[in-house]
């Protein structure tokens, strides 16, 4: 069993976790509780670039605190890179590695090895990758509400593909290229993100995920997704949106209403009418 020390004893804790997972079944349950206990976010994002009119890496500790203080997590910057950090520190064989969406490496991933099998994990896409996926058993197709996630083979880049579709249309997805990165790597990426207009600057998300399924918001729209079901309501008030973050999402501490006077202030428009 792995010595895991200070700050990965909190992570592990506020993953609901006791002592050092280990296996396929410890990397099994980590996946799964990073995706159910820390949510995907631009709440974080937005907060950050109105203290420092910037952006950059946020530490672990910034994440820690963030999921302690406020019920919340980060983007696939955030998320990805520190989970790779906790399982390193629990003796897994680890890689960082970029995926392309409309532009090169503006996604992360991780590649995790266990007695030479690689599996795919990814943690910061609002995506239901609830376990680690075996790419030596690909494709995994399977279904969250409406939508149907395959990941498998491009067999022209000579990568791995992640696609999601609504009923027979791609609505979007990555290519996940092999080269490990260090986070460094990401930087210019990480920095450009922070742009007022790029997608994260321009609206509002938040994902949360259970065993059971998932809710999440795009700006007004909220969307539950049961087993093969998904429901949409659009919500009208800031109260509105307050309540379905602290009940819905179970995230009471998190900042929406800064976050969305903030988003107001970058657009230069309100979110509510």
């Amino acid at each position: 069993m792995a010595d895991v020390a200070e700050p990965y004893t909190r992570y592990l804790r506020l993953l609901g976790i006791d002592g050092a997972p280990s296996g396929l079944e410890g990397l099994r349950l980590v996946v799964r509780r990073h995706l159910c206990c820390v949510p995907f976010e631009n709440v974080s994002k937005l907060l950050l670039y109105a203290r420092e009119g910037a952006g950059r890496a946020v530490t672990v500790t910034e994440l820690l605190d963030g999921i302690e203080y406020q019920d919340l997590g980060g983007t696939c910057y955030t998320l990805n890179p520190h989970l790779g950090h906790l399982l390193r520190h629990l003796g897994y064989d680890v890689d960082l590695v970029g995926a392309d969406m409309t532009n090169p490496n503006v996604h992360t991933c991780l590649r995790v090895r266990l007695d030479g099998v690689p599996y795919h994990v990814d943690v910061g896409y609002g995506g239901p990758f609830r376990e680690p996926m075996r790419l030596d058993r690909v494709p995994y197709d399977f279904q969250e509400g409406a939508l149907r996630y395959v990941l498998d083979r491009n067999r022209d880049q000579g990568a791995y593909e992640m696609s999601v579709y609504s009923g027979e249309e791609r609505r979007h997805g990555y290519i996940v290229h092999a080269p490990p990165r260090d986070l460094a790597f990401f930087d210019p990426v990480i920095r450009d993100s922070f742009v007022p207009g790029r997608t994260f600057m321009s609206g509002l998300r938040v994902v949360r995920f259970s065993d059971e399924g998932s809710v999440e918001l795009t700006n007004r729209t909220l969307r539950v997704h049961r087993g093969s079901k998904s429901s949409q309501i659009e919500l009208n008030t800031r109260d509105q949106l307050q309540s379905v973050v602290s009940h819905e999402f179970a995230m009471p501490r998190c900042p929406i209403d800064a976050a969305v006077t903030i988003l107001e202030r970058l657009n230069q428009r309100p979110l509510f009418d």
